[in-house]
C-alpha cells in the first residue's frame, strides 16, 4: 500500500532509500506543487475538499440530467486550482460515485514542455504529490507496449513503494523493465505508445489531476500517466482502448480550452469547441484546446461506442474567479470583455448500464434542466415548461441484462405491465399500503409458466387503476425480463384530463423498468411545475407511459417536396392536422424510415416545419448556447400546426418563438414513441 508518510524531505532529487532485489522503486517527484496547487499537505487537502464541495453542490442541480453511477471517462481542465479547480471538481464530484469500485485511473494530458511523437508513458513506478505517492500500473503499460510480465518484487516478495525509493529523473532500465526511448513492439495493442521520461519530468497536465483522484478514491488507487504528443485520433484512441479496462478503470482526459484571447471572444470560441466535442466532431485543433490530442483520442473511442453518451457539465474562464456556468445556464457577467483569459470545461461520458458505487441516491432530490445535445440521456419534461429531477428507487435497477431469449410480450400486455409498474412506484413512494391486496412473490409463480400474470391481471381487475397494485416495483421487474433491457421513457400524469406531471428520458441509458419506475415517482413528486401528489389525490390520477425510440436528425431530401401520389407534401400534412383538430389521437410507432443517401439535416425553420410529421414526431431542438427542449408526439393534440408546434418549443427552450434561422444553427432531432394510457 502507498502511504503519504513513507517519503521524507522536499521535492528534490534523492538517492534510493533502500534497494530490493528487483531494484529501487522510482518515484517521480511533484513538479508543480507550490505553483499550480499548494505544496503543504493540509492546505492542499482543504483546497481540494473545498472545490469538491462546490462541485457536489452544482452536480445536485444537474443530477436529473445525468445517468446514475460513476462516469467511465471525463474531460477536465488542468490550470492552477484557483483558476480551474472548481470546473474540474464537477467531474470529480461525479467520479467519486465510484469510490470502492474504481481501482485505476488512466490520465492522458498534452505535452507543454517536451514534445513527442505518439503517446508517452514513463519509467516511474509512482508519481508523488503532497498527499502521497500514487502507484503507476506499470504492468498495464507493459501489456499495451506488447511486452510480457516482469517480476517487480524484492527478496521478501514485497512491492511496496516504501521498500526502495528513488526520485532520480534520469535512469537506465527501471525495475519494471521499461527504458526511456522504448517504443511499442510490432503487433502491440497500442502501436503509438512510447516510453519517454523527459516529457513527464516537468509536465503539469497529468500531475494536477492526481490530488483530486487521491482524495476521492483513496491511497490504493493506481494510475497510468500518459502524455499525448503529435498523434492521430486513431492512435490515441488505440492507446485508450488498450487500457480501457472494466468498471474498475476510469479515463481522465486533461485539457484546457482556448488560451489568452479577450474574454468575449474566448467565450464564443470555447462555446463552439464545446459544441464540437459534444457532437464528436474531430479533430479538435490544438489552438482550440491545448489537450486536443487526448480529446481527439477519446472522441475516436466514443464515435465507435454507440452505447456511450457524452455530457457537458460546466464551463468557465480564468476571468470568472472560479464561478462555473452549468450546462444549459448562462455564463456570469464579464468583468472585462477585453481581458485575456484561458477557457475551461468539464465533460463526462457514461457507458450504458454503468452503475458503479453510489447510484442516483448519492445526489437525491435535485432540480434539473433541459437536455443539451444528441448524446444527452437527460431527464426532461415532455409537456410545456422546464425540466425536473430524479430520485432513486432502491432495487429497481436490474441493468441492461439479456435474458438470452425473446421475452417481449404482446403490445397490450406490455402496456399493462408498464402502467402497473408506474403505479406501483408511485404507491411505494407515497407510502400507500398495498399488502392487504398484494400476493407475495412466492405466491405468484414468478419466472414460471403461470395461468395468470399477477401484474397483468390486477390492471384488468375490478379494483381499476386506483385499486391496490398486486406487485412491488422489484417484483414486477423480476417477473418480466424484457424490463431489464435498456430503454427510455416518459411518464405522464393527468387529473381530470389536465396535466399533473410529466418527466422522462430522451436517450436510453439504463434498464426500461428502472427508467419507468423512477420517472413515475419524478412525475408525481419532483415536477417543479406542480406540488407533489398527495395520498388523497392519488386515486384521481391517470397514468400514461411513453416508450421512446432512438432520436435521429430531422432530414430533408430532394424528393420530399412531392408525395407519392403527386400532391404537395404540405397539403397532405395540412389534411392530417385537420384530422387532429377534429379530435383524433395521433398515432405513435417505433418504426423509422431508413435514411437515404441524399438525406441531409434540415438547415432552416422552413425546412424543419416542412419535414415534421404531425402526430408522429417528438422533437428535440438545441442551439449553440446549450439551450434545448423537447415535445412528445402527444403535444400535437394541442398544437397540430407545425409552425405553432415549433414556436412553442422554441419558447420552452428559452428562445424567441418567432426566431427564424437558415444556417443550421438549431440542431433538430425527432423520435417516435409507443404510448400506453389507462382507459
Amino acid at each position: 500500500m502507498v502511504h503519504s508518510d513513507i517519503f521524507h524531505g522536499n521535492n528534490g532529487v534523492h538517492e534510493p532509500l533502500e534497494t530490493g532485489a528487483a531494484g529501487p522503486v522510482a518515484v517521480r517527484p511533484a513538479a508543480v506543487a507550490g505553483s499550480f496547487y499548494p505544496a503543504d499537505q493540509v492546505t492542499l487537502k482543504q483546497l481540494v475538499n473545498r472545490h469538491l464541495d462546490y462541485g457536489r453542490a452544482l452536480i445536485r442541480q444537474l443530477a436529473s440530467r445525468l445517468p446514475a453511477g460513476a462516469p467511465k471517462a471525463v474531460i477536465v481542465p488542468h490550470a492552477g486550482y484557483v483558476y480551474s479547480g472548481t470546473t474540474a471538481a464537477l467531474a470529480y464530484a461525479l467520479l467519486e460515485r465510484g469510490r470502492g469500485m474504481v481501482k485505476r485511473a488512466v490520465i492522458v494530458g498534452p505535452t507543454h514542455r517536451v514534445a513527442v511523437r505518439g503517446v508517452a508513458c514513463s519509467t516511474w513506478d509512482a508519481f508523488e504529490t503532497p498527499l502521497g505517492a500514487a502507484r503507476v500500473d506499470t504492468a498495464a503499460e507493459r501489456r499495451a507496449l506488447g511486452m510480457g510480465a516482469v517480476d517487480t518484487t524484492d527478496a521478501t516478495g514485497s512491492t511496496d513503494v516504501s521498500q526502495g525509493v528513488s526520485r532520480n529523473v534520469s535512469r537506465g532500465v527501471s525495475r519494471n523493465g521499461l527504458r526511456s526511448g522504448m517504443r511499442a513492439r510490432p503487433g502491440a495493442p497500442a502501436p503509438a505508445l512510447i516510453v519517454n521520461d523527459p516529457t513527464h519530468a516537468q509536465e503539469h497536465a497529468v500531475e494536477v489531476q492526481i490530488p483530486f483522484l487521491q482524495t476521492i478514491f483513496g491511497p490504493d488507487l493506481e494510475i497510468v500517466p500518459l502524455n499525448a504528443g503529435d498523434a492521430t485520433p486513431e492512435e490515441v484512441g488505440d492507446v485508450l482502448r488498450a487500457l480501457w479496462g472494466d468498471s474498475e478503470t476510469v479515463i481522465v482526459i486533461s485539457s484546457d480550452l482556448s488560451h489568452y484571447h479577450p474574454q468575449a471572444y474566448a467565450r464564443a470560441l470555447d462555446d463552439q469547441t464545446i459544441e464540437d466535442i459534444l457532437a464528436l466532431r474531430k479533430p479538435i485543433h490544438p489552438r482550440r484546446a491545448c489537450g486536443a490530442y487526448p480529446i481527439n483520442g477519446l472522441l475516436d473511442v466514443l464515435t465507435e461506442r454507440h452505447d456511450m453518451h457524452l455530457f457537458k457539465l460546466g464551463c468557465s474562464t480564468s476571468g470568472d474567479d472560479g464561478v462555473v456556468a452549468l450546462a444549459g445556464q448562462p455564463r456570469p457577467a464579464m468583468r472585462d470583455p477585453d481581458e485575456p483569459v484561458v477557457g475551461y470545461a468539464s465533460f463526462a461520458a457514461w457507458e450504458d448500464g454503468r452503475n458503479d458505487g453510489a447510484s442516483d441516491d448519492a445526489v437525491p432530490d435535485e432540480a434539473g434542466h433541459d437536455c443539451t445535445d444528441r448524446h444527452d440521456g437527460a431527464d426532461i419534461h415532455g409537456g410545456f415548461g422546464v425540466t425536473g429531477s430524479a430520485d432513486a428507487i432502491d432495487g429497481a435497477d436490474r441493468g441492461s441484462q439479456d435474458s438470452g431469449t425473446d421475452t417481449s410480450p404482446a403490445d397490450s400486455e406490455r402496456g399493462d405491465v408498464l402502467l402497473a409498474l408506474a403505479r406501483a412506484a408511485i404507491q411505494e413512494r407515497l407510502g400507500i399500503d398495498t399488502d392487504t391486496r398484494r400476493p407475495t412473490v412466492s405466491d405468484t409463480s414468478v419466472g414460471v409458466n403461470a395461468d395468470v400474470d399477477p401484474v397483468t391481471d390486477i390492471s384488468k381487475s375490478d379494483a381499476g387503476p386506483t385499486g391496490a397494485i398486486e406487485s412491488s416495483v422489484s417484483d414486477i421487474i423480476a417477473a418480466h425480463p424484457w424490463l431489464w433491457q435498456s430503454g427510455a421513457s416518459f411518464v405522464t400524469l393527468t387529473e381530470y384530463g389536465r396535466l399533473r406531471g410529466c418527466i422522462g428520458s430522451l436517450v436510453a441509458y439504463r434498464s426500461l423498468g428502472r427508467d419507468v419506475a423512477e420517472h413515475a415517482v419524478d412525475a408525481a413528486v419532483h415536477d417543479p411545475r406542480f406540488n407533489p401528489v398527495t395520498v388523497a389525490e392519488y386515486p384521481l390520477l391517470s397514468v400514461e407511459v411513453s416508450v421512446l425510440g432512438e432520436p435521429e436528425p430531422v432530414v430533408v431530401t430532394a424528393d420530399d417536396e412531392i408525395s407519392a401520389d403527386g400532391k404537395d407534401e404540405r397539403e397532405a400534412k395540412q389534411g392530417y392536422r385537420h384530422a387532429l383538430a377534429d379530435g383524433s389521437r395521433p398515432a405513435t410507432t417505433n418504426v423509422s424510415r431508413e435514411p437515404r443517401h441524399s438525406d441531409r439535416p434540415v438547415r432552416s425553420r422552413a425546412e424543419l416545419e416542412s419535414a415534421l410529421r404531425p402526430g408522429r414526431d417528438g422533437l428535440i431542438i438545441s442551439d449553440q448556447g446549450g439551450r434545448s427542449a423537447t415535445f412528445l408526439p402527444q403535444v400535437w393534440e394541442q398544437l397540430p400546426d407545425p409552425h405553432d408546434f415549433v414556436a412553442h418549443l422554441l419558447a420552452k427552450a428559452g428562445i424567441r418563438p418567432g426566431y427564424d434561422w437558415s444556417d443550421g444553427e438549431i440542431d433538430c432531432q425527432r423520435y417516435e414513441v409507443t404510448a400506453y394510457a389507462e382507459e
